[in-house]
């Protein structure tokens, strides 16, 4: 195996170059979209390698940051890098001018890929910052590809590179502190992470996959399948038009996807009221923050021949645990259900402490499974001497697809708290900034019964610094009292103290599903 990720990209293009492996929406209205072959993509590389190394060679390990737009130019770009043995480094979502001026210092950039307008009007700024900026000369209409073999197929440069080297540096959505932090992918884990997840989702011939998430069209590359990229206004997930979707979900055929609970949640609100038939769709996946069970119950309605998965993981580790929707849904209360760890990774709970479970003190449920609600404060308070064997704490990982920061031997910390039932199945009970249990119930437990009440739209629980109680804000026509009387039939009374409604609550820049408790107070 070349140490060079690369290699692989490059190796599965040339082995059928006539077969479309791109498939872009339109950049204007009525515009077909753009159609990109391997031979194409491959041509569109080498372009790219040269405009790069136009004024003397890029060093192998120099950081290149990719500014261009979403488009196949910027797949080629990154390929162009990563074959040069450079290191592609990708803005945190929706970046401002000050984010990627500190972004330039932090990270030593010098060499910026650009499109040809912005290099045109921000040349002189990349001068100023002592960054060049580049643009290949613009692409051939991709669609007037040739369908056969080129008589010269493009070759372009592979530098080999350590496989400790980083091969992509990408952020996180922040959702902890509001700062995303830099990921460092090193060219072992890319090559991991591609085996983990053909491993997990194998592919098969002539695959027509639906991405939101933009690191799986690098894995559909290596495997050969078609990434039919999704209609968003100027790429951008808040534009997102569901009609949009769904109609190019119907007309490309589409038969996986993936995608994260704004996007699918947008897109189920959207088929509720325009149903839509999608017999090509097999399996889909859900990502990028906890997911409801009430939203797995929606998408399995408007997809009812799709197998459907919940995907757990991070940048730095994906897949970390993956779980295939089946039966009946469990108990929002226990928390959010992830599934089986992914074989072959390593999952540590540090500081482990007693979590509430319903299902062991069979006394306080009644016959239609809820906790009896007339049990008296004294009752309950007695449970912290009889708490159940499950014990949750902060998930830390190891294994070889595991962007580790000091190396494949340590260990990472996930953010996430969570434990692991008797059949090994992981659940996630908090996250780090609201992590701290009352009485044994962590904030996911509480906020994912209290979504599924009728008109509760958002709930974020925060934990009092003295761990007596949880503050709880929601967006909704429900009240405080019905979210008191809730609260205390599932889990006793007592666990609530303020209770406020709000207009919206904070969320990531990046998903749009993940709660910045940072900013809720």
């Amino acid at each position: 195996m070349h140490p060079n990720f690369a290699e692989r990209l490059f190796a599965e293009l040339r082995r059928q170059p006539a077969r479309e492996v791109l498939r872009w929406p339109a950049a204007r209205p009525g515009a077909a979209p753009a159609s990109v072959s391997g031979a194409a993509l491959l041509a569109r590389v080498q372009a790219w390698q040269q405009a790069l190394e136009s004024s003397g060679p890029v060093p192998v390990g120099a950081p290149v940051l990719l500014a261009h737009p979403g488009s196949p130019e910027l797949v080629a770009a990154l390929l162009a890098v990563l074959g040069l043995g450079a290191v592609p480094v990708l803005p945190p979502a929706g970046a401002s001018a000050s984010v990627i001026y500190r972004l330039l210092k932090a990270e030593g950039i010098r060499l910026a890929v650009v499109a040809p307008g912005t290099r045109r009007r921000l040349g002189w700024l990349g001068r100023l910052l002592g960054c060049r900026c580049v643009a290949a000369a613009a692409a051939a209409d991709y669609e007037a590809t040739p369908t056969t073999r080129p008589p010269a197929l493009a070759t372009p440069t592979l530098r080999p590179v350590s496989l400790e080297q980083p091969a992509l540096i990408s952020h996180s959505s922040g959702s902890a502190s509001g700062r995303p932090a830099a990921v460092r992918r090193s060219h072992r884990v890319l090559q991991a992470q591609h085996e983990a997840l053909r491993r997990q989702f194998p592919p098969w011939a002539g695959q027509r996959d639906f991405p939101l998430f933009p690191n799986v069209i690098l894995h559909n590359l290596a495997v050969g399948a078609l990434s039919i990229v999704p209609d968003l206004p100027l790429g951008r997930l808040a534009q997102l038009d569901p009609a949009r979707i769904a109609a190019q979900l119907a007309a490309e055929r589409v038969e996986t996807l993936t995608g994260n609970v704004f996007y699918f949640a947008r897109l189920v609100a959207h088929l509720q009221l325009h149903p839509a038939v999608f017999p090509a769709v097999r399996a889909l996946g859900i990502g990028g923050s906890p997911v409801p069970e009430s939203l797995l119950a929606a998408v399995q309605r408007c997809f009812p021949r799709a197998t459907c998965h919940v995907i757990y993981g991070a940048s730095e580790a994906e897949p970390i645990a993956v779980r295939t929707v089946a039966g009946p849904a469990p108990d929002p209360r226990l928390g959010y259900c992830v599934g089986q760890p992914h074989a072959g990774l390593k999952i540590s709970l540090r500081q482990p402490r007693p979590v509430w479970q319903p299902a062991a003190r069979p006394e306080l449920v009644a016959a239609e499974g809820r906790p009896q609600a007339a049990r008296g404060p004294a009752f309950f308070a007695a449970l912290e001497d009889e708490l159940p064997s499950y014990q949750a704490g902060e998930i830390l990982v190891r294994g070889p697809h595991v962007a580790a920061p000091n190396g494949p031997e340590t260990w990472l910390a996930t953010g996430d708290f969570g434990y692991f039932d008797a059949a090994g199945q992981l659940w996630l009970t908090g996250r780090r900034g609201a992590a701290q249990p009352v009485r044994g119930v962590g904030h996911y437990q509480l906020e994912h019964h209290l979504r599924h009440l009728p008109g509760v739209a958002q709930v974020a629980a925060l934990p009092r610094a003295d761990g007596a109680a949880f503050d709880v804000f929601f967006v909704g026509m429900t009240t405080a009292e019905g979210l008191r009387a809730a609260t205390e039939a599932a889990f006793g009374p007592g666990l609530l103290g303020r209770v406020q409604q709000r207009d919206q609550l904070p969320l990531d820049g990046r998903h749009f599903s993940k709660l910045r408790y940072d900013l809720i107070c």
